[in-house]
């Protein structure tokens, strides 16, 4: 039987790569981020599979089968059955061939610009890796991860005008709608911090932790030591030139950090911003829940 499945070529293909993952709070600068991986010349970042959606469905889809095949062997085959219930190990072979095969893509699009041959690395972004971290670490044992972070309160006010770009948060319409979410986020938000803590404490060496602020503040120096991680080329020359095909006024058509255009994707490109849209009682509400975190990744209350 001839399989339909590539996975041994696609297997083939990226035998000689390292694969990794960029994850990220929402909102923290993912999207640039792969954005500058992706014009390195011996890197390749596709953005966004939505593998995640995939992977939710799976473990219900799995229990399913796995209810199905039990009452048809207790009620027909018993002590007869051949097929036994599915188990995690086969879910993540589906999401392996899932993941190769989104990289398969992600090199196509590698090798149309010219680069396949001098590959060193290929991966994916998608923020919503972050919600199933551990289980991507079973499913890809050897790949590194890359984590992207931002003050949660900056993350909210962006957030908030990435889904509403027309209300401003404190005009009253509006305040009791922005205020009343605050808490779920800062919830959100600590918990995504300590995971991210978390999986670099177990998988040091193959976990590169990198802030929003500091790319800001310096990207040439933060994608130097992003590329002396991957152990790729990243001289100032060549660094200089991922950061300055990616600069806020190029993704923006024009437009300087500070310059806001509330229905871009690319909206501000500052740090800080929450203090133009928070008042006291919205920075009371969002410490009550993460102000420590707050605290201990270095942000001011």
């Amino acid at each position: 039987m001839r399989l339909l499945s590539e996975a041994e070529e696609l297997q083939n293909q990226l035998e000689d790569v390292g694969t990794f993952i960029v994850t990220g709070v929402t909102k923290s600068g993912t999207t640039w981020l792969q954005r500058m991986l992706d014009s390195h010349p011996q890197v390749a970042c596709g953005g966004e599979s939505k593998l995640n959606v995939f992977l939710t469905q799976l473990t219900p889809a799995i229990r399913a089968y796995n209810d199905a095949l039990r009452k048809t062997n207790e009620k027909i085959y018993r002590d007869q059955a051949v097929y036994q219930p599915l188990a995690q190990a086969q879910a993540a072979a589906v999401m392996q061939y899932l993941f190769l095969d989104r990289l398969g893509a992600v090199r196509r699009a590698a090798q149309a610009a010219g680069k396949a041959e001098n590959l060193k690395w290929i991966g994916d972004k998608d923020p919503d890796y972050k919600r199933e971290m551990a289980s991507w670490r079973t499913i890809l044992p050897e790949a590194r991860m890359v984590t992207t972070t931002r003050d949660g309160r900056d993350c909210y006010v962006s957030l908030w005008f990435h889904l509403y770009p027309e209300r401003e948060p404190l005009a009253a319409e509006n305040r009791a709608d922005f205020v009343g979410r605050i808490q779920n986020h800062a919830a959100t938000w600590r918990d995504t911090m300590a995971k991210f803590q978390k999986d670099a404490d177990a998988h040091a060496g193959r976990h590169f932790a990198i802030r929003y602020e500091s790319l800001l503040a310096d990207a040439e120096g933060e994608m130097t030591r992003l590329f002396d991680w991957f152990g790729c080329d990243a001289t100032p020359a060549t660094v200089a030139d991922v950061v300055a095909r990616n600069a806020f006024s190029v993704a923006s058509g024009g437009r300087q950090p500070g310059e806001a255009d509330p229905k871009s994707f690319v909206r501000k490109g500052i740090a800080g911003d929450w203090k133009n849209h928070f008042d006291e009682e919205c920075n009371r509400l969002y410490c009550e829940v993460a102000g420590e975190a707050l605290t201990a990744a270095g942000y001011e209350l």
